[in-house]
């Protein structure tokens, strides 16, 4: 059995970022375990479909309408704390809604689960107020 340590921990998290952040669905989807616990927040527009239970559901569920439905969408950290197999990442999500023209940027914190050198759980926490307000529905 392999102890997985909190260096992996945070790296596997940061792969993940990277690819992320230069749009690698691929490089993306090899970070996530087969067998998934995705959670998006509660009251989110995504959190129809939680949990996401494999890399397949998260592409299409999360990823594919992330792309289809805001534009110039990003979700950088601005701070990774290690505690081993569970990574807590903060930072702001923006974009704007194709539909509205109407721009969001939310703080989140993502809580991120490592097992086996793959992210096992996500759990994301975000300010749903402004990202509803830029939807145009609230």
């Amino acid at each position: 059995m392999e102890i997985q340590t909190s260096e992996k921990g945070i790296d596997v998290v940061k792969r993940l970022y990277d690819a992320f952040k230069i749009g690698d669905a691929k490089a993306i989807l090899a970070q996530l375990h087969e067998q998934l616990e995705w959670n998006e927040a509660e009251n989110f527009m995504l959190s129809d479909r939680n949990p996401y239970r494999t890399p397949a559901a998260v592409a299409d569920g999360v990823f594919r309408r992330l792309a289809t439905d805001v534009e110039g969408y990003e979700a950088m950290p601005t701070e990774i704390f290690d505690a081993g197999d569970v990574i807590i990442a903060i930072g702001r999500s923006s974009g704007t809604f194709a539909a509205t023209g109407k721009p969001f940027d939310a703080q989140y914190a993502h809580i991120w689960r490592v097992k086996d050198g793959k992210i096992h759980g996500f759990q994301q926490v975000i300010d749903t107020l402004a990202v509803w307000r830029a939807t145009g529905i609230a």
